[in-house]
Parts: structure tokens; C-alpha cells; sequence
């Protein structure tokens, strides 16, 4: 594929500014998303069911960090994603894939798109 191709298929480059911008709209707008993640990824010790809560603190190419809660205990969790994206949209599918796989793991209902 020529670089125009990609750029098309990968969306707009992530920018710091993006970044954080993304970031913030997850954790506002996909709290039970988050919360998907958390429980499904989280160390065996945190186990699912006690997670209350789950939000990122950090998004990057490559994945995101999130400090998940229980009770009055806080941890920071470490989320890779398989490949870095090279865009928005390459991140929007990755981070899609990741709450998708989530959620059916949970046997939640699959989130909705629209926003």
C-alpha cells in the first residue's frame, strides 16, 4: 500500500493534544468500557468482581495506563495493545477490539456506537 492508502486506512497521526483530548472522552463517555477492561485484564489478585471503578490516566500509540479501584485501594494497570496505532482510526479499532473482547468475556452486552 502507498502511504496515502495508509494514512487513509490509519486516520489522522496522534498528536499528544489528541491524545489527551481521547482520553478524556473515554473516560467521561465510556466509563463501563473502562470498567470492562479493568475487570477482564486486571492482575488474578484484583479479582473482577470487586473493581469499582476504572479510568485512564495515561493513552498512547501503544496501549493505556489506567488506575483501577477497589474499595479504598487504587492500582495502576498497564494496557498494550497488540500492535502501536499509527492513527486515530487505527486506535479507535484497536481500542473497539479491546473493549468488544472485554465485554463478551464479562457476558455483557455489547456497547453501542454513538459517539
Amino acid at each position: 500500500m502507498n502511504s496515502e492508502t495508509m494514512r487513509k486506512r490509519d486516520g489522522a497521526p496522534l498528536t499528544d493534544k489528541l491524545l489527551t483530548a481521547i482520553a478524556r472522552h473515554l473516560n467521561q463517555d465510556h466509563l463501563e468500557d473502562l470498567l470492562a477492561c479493568a475487570k477482564t485484564l486486571a492482575p488474578k489478585d484484583w479479582a473482577e468482581d470487586l473493581i469499582e471503578q476504572a479510568s485512564i490516566t495515561k493513552l498512547d500509540p501503544a496501549g493505556m495506563e489506567l488506575e483501577i479501584t477497589r474499595s479504598s485501594q487504587k492500582k495502576s494497570l498497564r494496557i498494550d495493545f497488540p500492535e502501536p496505532a499509527k492513527g486515530v482510526l487505527s486506535l479507535k479499532r484497536c481500542l473497539g477490539t479491546l473493549i468488544t473482547e472485554s465485554r463478551a468475556q464479562l457476558g455483557w452486552v455489547a456497547a453501542t456506537d454513538d459517539s
